[in-house]
Parts: structure tokens; C-alpha cells; sequence
């Protein structure tokens, strides 16, 4: 049985991740929708206190990841521990976006390079809105979906 209405709200599971001066960080998000057609632009809510968000916000640029639902094990290293206290990019492969060279995850779906547009205090969240410039599919498959049953 369900514990709450909000558990019944569907989300995907996706990685976050950006880098600045070198710096990698990467982190899983469950709140990341597309907010404009024209032009294509993504939000992701994140916690302010983030690394990662920390990153986003001194370079400009993130990339959004879709994970196949077969990667929990992924989604679990960059959902359960900071950036700031580990390398999390040295336990998976990877190589670097395209356009804005973003660390990607080998076997996701697809993935998103995104520069920031704005962001609005939403609660004890974040939401960072970008322009997407550019997006590729790497493979088929079904998206990983959160369940707050399934992870905590």
C-alpha cells in the first residue's frame, strides 16, 4: 500500500552532472522535466547544498542522463553519496559530452547538454533552467522509473 498521494507522482531517474575546473560531480534527480519547445529547455530541481549544484552554478552548463532501467547500481553511487566525499566518476566509465565535454555515463539511453538559463528557489530545492543544445539517443531501452518503495 501506498504510504502518501506523492507516491503515486511518476518520475523518471536520471543523472545530473556537470564540471568546472576540472572538478566532475554527478548526482541521481528524480525531478527533471522539459519546460519550453521553442526553445528546447530542461529544469531539474536539486537540493542548494549539492555539489553538484554548487558546480552548476560556478560553470553554467549540466547534462541530464537518462538511466536504463537496468543501472540501479549506477543510479546508487550518485544517489547515495557526495561528490565532495568521493570520486564518482572513477567508479563507472564515462566519456565527455559533445558540445560543453560534460562527463556521460557509458549505457545510459540518452543524454541532454544543457546551459543555464535561470534558476528559482522552490522550498528546500533548486530549480535550475537551461537550454538544451544539444541531445542524443545512444541506444533503446526502457527508462529507469522512481518509486520512493523501491529506494528508501
Amino acid at each position: 500500500m501506498r504510504k502518501s498521494a506523492f507516491d503515486y507522482l511518476l518520475q523518471g531517474v536520471y543523472l545530473v552532472s556537470t564540471c568546472c575546473e576540472n572538478q566532475l560531480a554527478g548526482l541521481t534527480a528524480a525531478w527533471v522535466m522539459q519546460s519550453s519547445f521553442k526553445p528546447a529547455m530542461i529544469a531539474v530541481s536539486l537540493g542548494p547544498d549539492r555539489r553538484t549544484a554548487e558546480l552548476i552554478e560556478k560553470s553554467g552548463k549540466f547534462s541530464v542522463q537518462v538511466l536504463d532501467n537496468s543501472q540501479k547500481d549506477i543510479a546508487k553511487i550518485f544517489g547515495y553519496q557526495s561528490s565532495r566525499d568521493i570520486d564518482k566518476f572513477s567508479r563507472v566509465d564515462w566519456f565527455e559530452s559533445e558540445k560543453l565535454k560534460l562527463p556521460i555515463v557509458n549505457g545510459i539511453l540518452a543524454y541532454f547538454e544543457c546551459e543555464l538559463s535561470g534558476k528559482l528557489s522552490s522550498g528546500d530545492h533548486v530549480i535550475y533552467n537551461a537550454t538544451v543544445l544539444n541531445h542524443k539517443v545512444l541506444k533503446n531501452g526502457e527508462p529507469m522509473i522512481f518509486s520512493m518503495r523501491d529506494w528508501f
